[in-house]
């Protein structure tokens, strides 16, 4: 029989869905949703409604550049390579996406003969300005097809992704910051497409996939140096076809057991955090300057929410005057 445990979920993006995200441990564990008293509080970067929890383990769990705050949380999940005893765990790929990722390989003739380079991105919100720096240096030599909202040059945005990326030579994989271990999909879909990658962002990049499997702009000192790289790469279909096939996972004789090995890995984390009791799995402290950095951070909080309350109550009374005096 599974162990059941009571969990709830806070602060996820818009559309999260736990069986989904988490599916890798719900075949071990019975999820019982309590979102009033639960034992185990999964949360994310999203908002702060994890601040009105106490009584439980707390959970962070997130693939954005953010570093977890250990005065808040028992442990955490992120891109993050802090590490602190059993608490911490740097995820190295995007586990959701499934170990079966591939699409049928290319041969040689297939791989050289595609268009150029493409570029997708839905916006540039707070984004490195290296992005679209990138972009504008490469396109001098050849026309880049971006299919995103940003710098779309194709009339509309493309539906199917994976599909796009899997037409060109190369993909300009860009992350949003540079930030050690913050290693997201940008660098994933087009290895999946068998599409070279042209990366930025993390400086240990390599020790998530083998260097000499991408492009790593990191290691050039110049835009222009970068650039004389990937128009060699472009010329030189032997150089070329030898990047684009050599294996991109960095342990293992197949991406399958690779992913099996690091799907156990975060299995076993979990399994350490549910299999103990209560009590002892908790790991923040209520005592010393954590009490009053913790309890400030909930009293502002509640202030906001306070604030929040107001506003909302004060737009109902005008509203229903209006109805009243119509």
């Amino acid at each position: 029989m599974k162990k059941k445990i009571r969990c709830f979920f806070v602060d996820f993006w818009p559309g999260f869905d736990y069986s989904y995200y988490f599916a890798f441990f719900l075949s071990e564990y019975d999820v019982v949703i309590d979102k009033e008293n639960p034992d185990y509080l999964f949360y994310s970067c999203f908002g702060n409604n994890h601040l009105q929890y106490d009584r439980c383990i707390k959970i962070f769990y997130s693939g954005e550049n953010a570093i977890p705050d250990l005065n808040l949380c028992d442990y955490a999940v992120s891109l993050s390579e802090i590490q602190c005893g059993d608490r911490t765990f740097s995820l190295r790929i995007p586990l959701f996406k499934g170990r079966n990722v591939y699409w049928p390989e290319l041969k040689p003739e297939k791989l050289l003969d595609r268009k150029f380079c493409n570029f997708v991105y839905s916006n540039n919100n707070c984004a490195d300005p290296f992005r679209e720096k990138i972009f504008n240096a490469l396109s001098k030599y050849k026309r880049i097809d971006s299919g995103g909202a940003f710098l779309n040059n194709m009339g509309g945005q493309v539906k199917d992704k994976q599909a796009f990326l899997k037409e060109y030579k190369f993909t300009l994989a860009i992350e949003n910051s540079s930030q050690p271990g913050y290693v997201t999909e940008k660098i994933f879909d087009p290895f999946r497409a068998q599409s070279l990658p042209i990366y930025w962002g993390s400086p240990s990049i390599s020790s998530n996939y083998r260097s000499n499997s991408f492009v790593n702009l990191m290691d050039f000192s110049s835009i222009e140096e970068a650039v004389e790289e990937i128009i060699r790469l472009d010329k030189d279909d032997t150089a070329y076809l030898e990047k684009i096939t050599t294996p991109f996972w960095p342990y293992g004789d197949s991406f399958e057991e690779f992913y099996d090995s690091e799907n156990e890995k975060i299995i076993t984390f979990f399994r350490n955090i549910f299999d103990q009791p209560l009590e002892k799995a908790c790991r923040r402290t209520e005592y010393g300057w954590v009490k009053g950095y913790v309890g400030n951070l909930r009293k502002q909080f509640h202030s906001q929410k306070l604030v929040i309350l107001e506003k909302n109550k004060t737009y109902l009374k005008n509203f229903v005057k209006k109805i009243v005096i119509r």
